[in-house]
């Protein structure tokens, strides 16, 4: 099974987030996530997203987009941020996915709010089996090839 979560770089604090697959087919933040603040250690690092990794699951409830909460609303509780809008402002993102053993990481390009974060799969690195260490390493050098 897939299973998706990403880490993004925010005013000097780190947001790990996991997505779950949706009953419809669409990848949505299921609300784990972990705040880390600057400086965090690769080892750190590596081991929030693994754990956004293991919390990611298919088949989850789609989320009405007329009413309700966001998906991403406990992240955005959590910074005292009013919109996602707001939150990708300044935000370095990369994309983090698990098939198995391996470990895609893949920096992006901010496109703000309308636009969201479009990776730059031609810079993505694969991992084999990573620890925490490795993922972590890949993870911060995603980050610095993000916009």
């Amino acid at each position: 099974m897939t299973r998706l979560a990403a880490l993004d770089l925010r005013r000097g604090r780190y947001v790990a987030y996991s997505s779950s697959l949706s009953t419809d087919g669409m990848w949505i933040a299921n609300g784990l996530f972990d705040l880390l603040d600057e400086p965090a250690d690769d080892r750190t690092l590596g081991a929030a997203v693994r754990r956004m990794l293991d919390g990611s699951r298919a088949g989850v409830p789609t989320p009405d987009p007329r009413g309700g909460p966001s998906p991403f609303a406990p992240v955005l509780d959590a910074l005292g941020l009013r919109s996602y809008a707001t939150y990708a402002k300044g935000t370095r993102h990369v994309g983090v996915e698990r098939d198995a053993d391996t470990v895609l990481v893949s920096p992006s390009q901010n496109g703000g709010a309308r636009v969201g974060f479009v990776g730059l799969t031609e810079y993505a690195v694969r991992l084999t089996d990573p620890g925490d260490e490795e993922l972590g390493g890949a993870l911060r050098a995603a980050l610095d090839r993000s916009s």
